[in-house]
């Protein structure tokens, strides 16, 4: 499954609470996708885009390239 879909689906989940932890996102997505073929930053980038596409608010608790 594209690493774009499953940012999707994991929003979907987050849409009730309104609120999009980029910490907890990494997490999520590296249990699915443990390497994936962009960096920390990039993935933070696509997440936060889709996220605010979706209405949700982000709270940017990351902490650099090695979250997760």
């Amino acid at each position: 499954m594209p690493l774009e879909s499953l940012i999707d689906q994991y929003i979907c989940t987050r849409k009730r609470q309104g609120l999009l932890s980029t910490q907890l996102a990494l997490r999520a997505l590296k249990e699915v996708v443990p390497s994936p073929s962009v960096c920390d930053g990039h993935l933070v980038n696509m997440i936060t885009e889709r996220a605010v596409a979706a209405g949700l608010v982000i709270h940017f608790d990351h902490s650099g390239e090695n979250v997760g």
